[in-house]
């Protein structure tokens, strides 16, 4: 498989789509073939999504868009491009998994499998997890008056959670960690150091 896959991640509010973009347009600045898109990717699911109220049917519903997200991703992979993900496979750990009651009832490998599945197996060359407190992220999206598409999600007992969830999975698989509490243009710049390592 040609190409680069990153994915940059996090929990509401971290600054992931702020990021991703800035990284996209460092690397069309810099005459790099590059590819943006996010996840979750079908609009039909997205609409799913927020109204469903069953742990088991979101994580199956996140998979599913990862399957059709994945077609398209291999495409640009095979064209020699950097594709970056806003957001991936690690949301679905850190929210659908870790943070859910389905922690007692998965096993944690399978867990890992079943995404693994869903991205017909291509592993990202890089993943990036945005860190930040709760707190600090529910109140960017209040003065941003940023709502997400599922908002179901954004409440600080739960992102605390998730927040666990990343932390655990980001020392498990080694992800990088960069503090997304800092100002936007020292994290974009410590998201360049780490890319220019795979590129």
């Amino acid at each position: 498989m040609k190409g680069k896959l990153i994915i940059i991640d996090g929990i509401d509010g971290s600054g992931t789509t702020t990021q991703t973009k800035l990284l996209y347009e460092f690397l069309k600045e810099n005459k790099l073939k590059v590819f943006l898109t996010k996840e979750p990717y079908d609009q039909e699911i997205i609409k799913i999504l927020a109204k469903n109220k069953n742990e088991l049917i979101d994580l199956f519903l996140f998979l599913a868009d990862r399957v059709k997200h994945f077609e398209l991703i291999k495409k640009y992979l095979e064209k020699n491009y950097i594709v970056i993900s806003d957001r991936g496979f690690p949301s679905t750990l850190a929210y659908q998994f870790y943070a859910s009651n389905l922690k007692n009832e998965i096993k944690e490998d399978l867990a890992i499998f079943l995404n693994h599945l869903a991205m017909n197996h291509i592993y990202p060359d890089l993943i990036i997890i945005l860190d930040i407190e709760a707190k600090l992220a529910i109140k960017r999206l209040k003065i941003k008056n940023k709502k997400s598409e599922i908002r179901k999600f954004e409440k600080k007992a739960y992102l605390e959670k998730v927040r666990e969830g990343f932390l655990y999975f980001s020392r498990k698989l080694k992800w990088k960690i960069i503090d997304s509490s800092k100002p936007i243009e020292v994290v974009h710049q410590e998201i360049i150091k780490e890319i220019l390592k795979i590129i």
